[in-house]
């Protein structure tokens, strides 16, 4: 379960009801209040019992695996010309999954994307079933997305 939102202060007893359910953790520390994007925040979600981390800050990605944790290397492409300069971020990151957003573009530019030693995953603006399976057949290893309808459907 993908954590975007919400208070880090309420954040531990509703990562022990994720795991409680038989799920894994994953918290976007850029987003979520109370957590700072840096060396602490992550050491806090380690020892929060969160399973992965989220986050846009490639320099994190180090620390994130360094506490045992998965690093999801988040990339918001708006541009073309953003593409260079986040495919030369992960090579420099070594996070353990890629998130490429918006989800929805990610079958128009896998071609231009050197194929990644990790998984890759499309998130936002995922809102059919159709969107997920141009995404997995484009070479993600799954989408995110917040359609609960889509929840449970191959790759969601």
């Amino acid at each position: 379960m993908f954590l975007l939102r919400g208070n880090g202060l309420t954040l531990v007893p509703v990562v022990h009801r994720i795991h409680d359910a038989g799920k894994l953790v994953a918290v976007h520390a850029d987003l979520v209040g109370g957590i700072r994007p840096d060396r602490s925040g992550v050491g806090w979600l380690a020892a929060a019992g969160v399973d992965a981390v989220i986050s846009s800050h490639g320099q994190l990605m180090a620390a994130i695996r360094s506490d045992g944790m998965t690093a999801i290397h988040r990339l918001l492409l708006v541009r073309r010309s953003q593409l260079d300069s986040a495919i030369s971020a992960i090579t420099r990151s070594a996070p353990n999954i890629v998130e490429i957003l918006p989800g929805v573009i990610f079958p128009a530019i896998a071609d231009m994307m050197p194929p990644f030693s990790v998984p890759v995953l499309a998130g936002g603006f995922i809102r059919t079933e159709r969107d997920v399976q141009a995404s997995l057949t484009a070479g993600a290893l799954g989408v995110t997305t917040s359609s609960t309808a889509l929840w449970g459907t191959n790759g969601a």
